[in-house]
């Protein structure tokens, strides 16, 4: 349920914020920009605080990963966590599609678009146009694309960096001994996700989430649209978030992890020895009162 309401609310507010003129979206509109890094990090804090008592808030599957190897989670648990996010991912995103469908209801009507070059809708239909004719879900329902002047390994580098920055603040404001975070966990991450969205949404559209890169993809698949996202690049949004979800585990583990305490000899002497008599005798009478009060 989470990962669908976050992919929702996520790529929702990438759809909502284009520009629905005649020319379509434009490059890197910084008002777009922070608008879409905002939904996605507030989403995730709201999330984290509504759920979080429930299942832990992964709703990212390169987290469950660093839970996984860190012993945290168990191997069964981690692989539904996973199959759950990506379910619900696709949920999210059939759910988006469903809201925004009526955008290019109109998008057919060539003739009805040339007598009306103002209509709102123009610039959806030239952002949600077919390779090979028609139109899909709206702009692609925000799934994630390498930029043109951008290299496959640039990308990868990219969200190796922000998957990165997100587990290490899971792991050091949520899960760690000494965090002093607290019930402010929640904030931290989703301040971490607004953070490397402002990074990486020109480059990649920031995916650092395996379940929120399949999702809109799946989709736009079932659209149609398939040609439009499984193109050059898809491939580092599920392999980038892995391996920098296990380099913020390993960091978490050598670098900032308190390792467990020793118990001292002596008192390990002490819990294993037989208990004394006097600790074993029976109970008195005001115990078995007690007892029968309770």
């Amino acid at each position: 349920m989470a990962t669908a309401l976050f992919v929702w609310a996520g790529t929702g507010s990438a759809v909502a914020s284009n520009h629905w003129m005649i020319d379509g979206g434009s490059d890197n509109d910084p008002a777009q920009l922070l608008g879409i890094a905002i939904a996605f990090g507030l989403t995730i804090s709201v999330l984290a605080y509504g759920i979080g008592h429930i299942s832990g808030g992964h709703i990212n599957p390169a987290v469950t990963l660093a839970f996984m190897v860190l012993g945290k989670q168990s191997i069964v648990g981690g692989l539904l966590y996973m199959l759950a996010q990506c379910i619900g991912a696709v949920l999210g995103s059939l759910l988006l599609w469903g809201c925004t469908a009526s955008l290019t209801a109109h998008c057919d009507d060539i003739e009805g678009l040339a007598e009306r070059l103002d209509e709102f809708n123009l610039g959806i239909c030239k952002g949600s146009s077919l390779e090979g004719g028609g139109y899909g879900p709206a702009w692609n329902l925000g799934a994630n694309a390498v930029n043109e002047r951008v290299t496959d390994g640039c990308a990868f580098l990219l969200e190796l960096i922000g998957t990165y920055v997100l587990v290490v603040t899971v792991l050091n404001s949520a899960v760690s001994a000494k965090s002093a975070a607290g019930n402010a966990a929640p904030m931290a991450i989703g301040w971490a996700v607004l953070i490397v969205h402002i990074n990486l949404i020109p480059y990649t559209g920031c995916g650092i989430n395996p379940a929120r890169s399949l999702g809109p993809m799946v989709v736009d698949s079932l659209g149609g649209a398939a040609a439009n996202v499984w193109v050059r690049g898809a491939w580092v949004y599920y392999t980038a978030p892995f391996v920098g979800s296990l380099l913020a585990a390993a960091t978490y583990k050598y670098v900032f992890e308190e390792p467990a305490a020793e118990v001292p000899a002596e008192e390990e002497r002490e819990s294993k020895a037989p208990p004394s008599p006097a600790k074993t005798a029976a109970p008195t009478s005001a115990d078995n009162l007690e007892a029968s009060a309770a």
